[in-house]
């Protein structure tokens, strides 16, 4: 019995140090968390630096948080909407009479400005589609240097009249289109990618420079053109876009997608997601909502109020002003989701007030007799509009991108470039249809009925926006609701 108990002794010793030994080694095979020797290689120091720039970009929109490759992006790309959009702006005080002087009829002159619109429109479908195949860095410095040389000999059209003319005109603004929605398609998904987390805060701060180009591009063209003719407004632009070409080619850092490499997205699965419908037909609201009033409420201000055009300026300065300030922070708020539904039906309901006072509507007016028919009536409703049409400009992109990664869609660069040249697309679609609606009312029915039909239109959406939420809302419902009591009928099966 000694010797049994002895050899029961021993063998327990030796099953527990093949235990511990093995315990021993399992310790030793594991990774450890930080490695405190050795050298640390370039794949090391790559993931690392990548870990960084992800924790700065996942902290939000903030200059002090943001990794250089964000900072020098955000900065380039609001340079390029400065000076793209100053320069969309340049002509208006002075091409339509040079137009009309070298042969074009009217309707020539409205045909020159929209098939800009058309060829963006067809551009940015593309464009976006293609992003990831073309490049973006490469899309973005081409699409700069393609709209300043275009610009350069728009200018250079100087020396031609009649038929020529006209032709030069189509073609040369066809060309600069393209190149227009390439850079604009381009800048906005290298900023959705650089700051996933902030990217309607990032689009209402990058308003502010599109309307400091909007604001500077009349006063400037009309300045240049007193001082060198019909060619200098348009060859000093193009210079200015074709320094911005050198400088984005380099400081704008190398984008994700060149390491994606080509990645194809499913257009037809995107536009069949509801919600995508809905956010671009919001953009072309936005569009006709921004750019109604430029053909027809200067002549109206001048017939009905005898107002100077020094002050005609200074009330679409305001408008832009606030429109720019206030951007950002709906961009902020658009970033949170639970806001959207709730902000964007508000500000269209007070952009449509907005659209009442301009004129002022017939409704106020003279049916019922609410308010005068005075130019600070005007001024005030161009300060509405201006405030508030940010609130459900600032969301769009949120809007697809969420709709987009509900539906199973993969968050990457090719993602982001469909998105953005999408919303470009429809946003001159707006464009176009804005200016040339507004026109044909304003001559059949002046001016103040046709900012009432406008505050119509934007009432009709607004009610389209509500239903299509209170339909998903019911219908989110209803899936969690399956699926929680699926969950249910499951774990009572296990149990």
């Amino acid at each position: 019995m000694t010797d049994v108990g002895k050899d029961d002794s021993e063998t327990s010793r030796l099953l527990d140090g093949q235990n511990a030994s093995r315990h021993v080694q399992l310790d030793t095979d594991r990774v450890p968390e930080v490695v405190t020797y050795g050298s640390v290689t370039d794949e090391q120091t790559t993931e690392a630096d990548t870990n960084t720039e992800t924790a700065a970009e996942e902290g939000g929109f903030s200059c002090r948080r943001a990794s250089k490759r964000q900072l020098l992006s955000f900065v380039c790309i609001a340079l390029l909407n400065f000076c793209g959009f100053c320069y969309y702006s340049v002509i208006a005080p002075f091409f339509p009479d040079e137009a009309l002087k070298r042969g074009a009829s009217q309707t020539l002159v409205g045909l020159i400005f929209g098939c800009f619109a058309i060829i963006n429109f067809l551009g940015g479908l593309v464009f976006g589609k293609y992003i990831t195949a073309i490049g973006s860095r490469f899309m973005l410095t081409s699409g700069v240097f393609v709209a300043g040389s275009c610009s350069v000999l728009f200018g250079l059209l100087e020396y031609m009249d009649g038929a020529p003319f006209i032709v030069f005109c189509f073609a040369i603004r066809s060309v600069e289109a393209l190149g227009v929605a390439a850079f604009q398609t381009a800048g906005t998904a290298i900023l959705t990618h650089a700051f996933p987390n902030n990217v309607a805060t990032v689009m209402g701060t990058l308003e502010i420079f599109t309307g400091l180009g909007l604001m500077a591009g009349p006063p400037i063209g009309g300045v240049l053109y007193d001082l060198g003719g019909f060619k200098t407004p348009f060859i000093t632009m193009g210079l200015l876009l074709l320094c911005c070409c050198v400088f984005v080619t380099i400081l704008v850092p190398p984008q994700p997608d060149e390491q994606e490499g080509k990645t194809d997205v499913n257009m037809l699965f995107f536009f069949k997601i509801p919600a995508v419908p809905i956010a671009c037909g919001l953009a072309v609201v936005v569009a006709c909502m921004l750019d109604y009033i430029d053909p027809v409420l200067q002549p109206y201000l001048i017939n009905q109020f005898h107002t100077s055009p020094v002050h005609i300026g200074l009330m679409f300065l305001l408008w832009a002003a606030l429109y720019a300030v206030l951007a950002p922070g709906w961009g902020w708020l658009a970033d949170k989701r639970k806001c959207v539904p709730i902000m964007v039906p508000l500000g269209m309901v007070v952009t449509a007030v907005g659209t009442l006072l301009l004129g002022p509507s017939p409704l106020l007016t003279d049916y019922a007799n609410i308010i005068p028919k005075a130019q600070w009536v005007n001024i005030v409703g161009l300060a509405v509009i201006g405030a508030s049409c940010g609130a459900f400009m600032t969301p769009i992109v949120n809007m697809m991108l969420w709709a987009a990664s509900d539906a199973g869609m993969e968050n990457n660069f090719a993602m982001y470039g469909l998105v953005s040249g999408v919303m470009s697309a429809f946003f001159a679609i707006g464009d176009l249809l804005g200016p040339l609606g507004s026109s044909a009312l304003a001559d059949r029915f002046g001016f103040p009925w046709t900012s009432t039909a406008f505050g119509g239109l934007v009432v009709f959406y607004m009610l389209v926006i509500v239903a299509f939420y209170i339909y998903d809302g019911c219908h989110t419902t209803r899936r969690v609701h399956h699926v929680n009591s699926t969950d249910g009928e499951s774990q009572r099966l296990v149990a």
